[in-house]
C-alpha cells in the first residue's frame, strides 16, 4: 500500500498507534477480569445435526431466526463498486427479508486515506458492524487491537474450516479475524501496440526481471515532457521489495525466524536494480519525477506515458472502461518476473479482507452477511476474483470484462492458469509491519533520491528496524 510521509501522517499514525497499545492493555484487563461478558459474543449452535451442518464450500446461513429487523453498517473505500455492492446486498435481502446493510464510503477509492479515517472512527468508539481492510498489514494491526471479532467459533458453529475454505486468509496471534474476498494476484500489464511497435512478442512465463529491463530498454520512446517510459514503478511500498517474492516466501521483511530481513542481498540487488532503470537507464519513470507529481498509474498507462506496468488484477475490470479510462490499445499480459535464484510461476497475492468489528451489535448476522459477500456473493458482484479455494479464476475474468477488445483474454488466461503458479501471501505479520514498511520506504526513497548510498541505507533500516522491534516487545 503507498505510505504517507508528511507531518500530519506521522501524526496520525502516533495517535494510532497510542489507541493499539491502550486497547492492547483494555483487552487483556477484560479477559482477565471480565470473561464472562464476551459470551455474548460467541455465536450459539441451534441444533446442529448432520443435515444442518453448512459444507466449507456452501453460504446457507442462518442469519437472524427471530425475524428481527436487522440494518448493518457496512463501512469500505470502493465508490467505484457501489451499485454491484447494492446489488449483491439486495440478493441477500431476498434470502433474509429482515437483513438491511447499508454500505458507508470513505477515500473515495484512496484506500490510504480511507484507513486513516476509519481509524480514527474506531478510536472513537464509532459503532459499524463490518469493515473492511484493503491489506494484510493494516488488517494485522486492527485486528491485534482489539477492533475486530475473531470468527472461530462462529466458523465451528457453522461447521466451516476457513483455512479450507478460502485462500489468502491471515491468521493473527492464531485466531481468524476476517474473511478473504476480492483476490488480487500481481502481474504485469503490457501496451500490446507498443510491443508491436517494437517487435516484442508477449513475453513468456518464465522470463526475468532482466528480461522486463531488455524490454522497458526497448520500449522507451521520446524525451521531456513526451517521453515514454518503458516502464513504471508506483510508490507503494510494495514496489520497494516486488523482486524479492520470487525468491523469498512469506514476508520479505523477515526471516523465518522472525528476525529483520532488511539485509537480505535479494533486497539489496532489487533496489539496485530500481535504482539502475530509473535513474542509470532512464528506462522507467524516476522516484523523484513520480513522488513530485503524485502520479497515477491508471492514468499513465491508460494514456500511453508507459508502456509496462507491474500491478494486481483488480485492474481487471477497468481495461476496458472506455468512458473513464478512453484508450485504443489493447492490453496484454505477462507474470511477475522472477528475479535472482527465485521460482518462476510465484506471485505475489493478497485480498481485500472483511471483518466483524468489535463494537457491533449483530456480530451474528453481520458473520452470516459476509459469508454470502465472500462467496456468492462475488459472483454478483462479478467486479473482482474470488478468493474462495478451487474456483474458476477466467469465470469470474469473464464476468469482469464487457469487451475483449481492450484485454487480451487468451493473455489472462495463460497467466492465471499457469502451471508453475504458486502463491506467496504474507502470512508471518508482527502487529508492527506497518512500520517495518513505512521505513522501508523511507530509506528507499533517500537513495533513490541520491541522499544515501545503498549500504547506507540498508544500515538504516536494520538499526531503526531494531528500534521498533525493541519498542513493541
Amino acid at each position: 500500500m503507498p505510505g504517507n510521509h508528511n507531518k500530519i501522517g506521522r501524526k496520525i499514525m502516533k495517535k494510532i498507534v497510542s489507541f493499539i497499545l491502550a486497547m492492547m492493555l483494555i483487552v487483556s484487563l477484560a479477559a482477565c477480569g471480565e470473561s464472562g461478558k464476551t459470551e455474548q459474543k460467541t455465536p450459539q449452535p441451534e441444533g446442529k445435526t448432520e443435515e444442518n451442518k453448512t459444507e466449507a464450500n456452501k453460504t446457507e446461513t442462518p442469519a437472524t431466526s427471530s425475524g428481527e429487523e436487522v440494518t448493518l453498517r457496512f463501512v469500505g473505500w470502493q465508490t467505484n463498486h457501489q451499485e454491484e455492492d447494492k446489488k449483491a446486498a439486495e440478493e441477500y435481502n431476498k434470502l433474509h427479508p429482515n437483513i438491511k446493510v447499508v454500505f458507508d464510503y470513505y477515500g473515495d477509492q484512496n484506500a490510504s486515506e480511507y484507513t486513516k479515517k476509519v481509524d480514527l472512527m474506531l478510536m472513537g468508539g464509532e459503532e459499524m458492524d463490518i469493515v473492511a481492510t484493503a491489506a494484510v498489514p493494516e488488517h494485522t494491526q486492527r485486528a491485534s487491537s482489539g477492533a475486530y471479532l475473531a470468527l472461530d467459533d462462529y466458523f465451528k458453529a457453522e461447521g466451516v474450516d476457513p483455512k479450507e475454505t478460502y485462500s489468502c486468509l491471515p491468521v493473527v496471534d492464531g485466531k481468524v479475524y476476517c474473511m478473504p474476498a476480492d483476490w488480487k494476484a500481481w502481474f504485469v500489464l503490457l501496451n500490446k501496440s507498443y510491443l508491436e511497435e517494437a517487435g516484442l512478442p508477449i513475453p513468456s512465463l518464465d522470463w526475468t526481471w532482466q528480461d522486463y529491463e531488455e524490454y522497458a530498454l526497448k520500449l522507451t520512446k521520446g524525451e521531456g515532457a513526451e517521453k515514454r517510459y518503458g516502464g513504471y514503478f508506483h510508490l507503494w511500498d510494495t514496489f520497494n521489495y516486488l523482486g524479492v517474492v520470487s525468491a523469498k516466501m512469506d514476508n520479505a521483511l523477515l526471516k523465518a525466524d522472525g528476525s529483520l530481513n532488511y539485509d537480505d542481498p535479494n533486497l539489496k540487488a532489487w533496489l539496485e536494480f530500481r535504482n539502475q532503470l530509473e535513474n542509470v537507464d532512464k528506462c522507467s519513470a524516476p522516484f523523484a519525477e513520480a513522488k513530485a507529481m503524485n502520479m497515477n498509474y491508471r492514468s499513465k498507462f491508460f494514456n500511453g506515458e508507459i508502456a509496462m506496468l507491474p500491478i494486481g488484477s483488480w485492474m481487471i475490470n477497468e481495461l476496458d472502461d472506455q468512458g473513464k479510462y478512453p484508450h485504443d490499445f489493447q492490453t496484454t499480459f505477462a507474470p511477475l518476473p522472477v528475479f535472482k535464484d527465485g521460482k518462476a510461476g510465484r506471485t505475489l497475492v493478497e485480498a481485500h479482507f472483511y471483518s466483524v468489528s468489535k463494537n457491533s451489535k449483530h456480530p451474528q448476522e453481520a458473520y452470516d452477511f459476509l459469508r454470502f459477500y465472500t462467496t456468492e456473493g462475488m459472483k454478483i458482484r462479478g467486479v473482482s476474483i474470488s478468493a474462495v479455494k478451487g474456483e474458476d479464476r477466467m469465470e469470474y475474468v469473464e464476468k469482469m470484462v464487457d469487451d475483449p477488445k481492450y484485454c487480451d483474454m487468451e493473455a489472462l488466461k495463460n497467466v492465471l492458469n499457469n502451471p508453475a503458479w504458486e502463491d506467496n501471501l504474507f502470512v508471518t505479520i508482527p502487529k508492527y509491519q506497518v512500520q517495518l514498511t513505512k521505513l522501508l520506504t523511507e530509506e528507499t526513497e533517500k537513495y533513490l533520491l541520491g541522499e544515501n548510498d545503498i549500504d547506507k541505507a540498508i544500515s538504516e533500516m536494520m538499526s531503526r528496524g531494531q528500534k521498533i522491534v525493541e519498542e513493541n516487545k
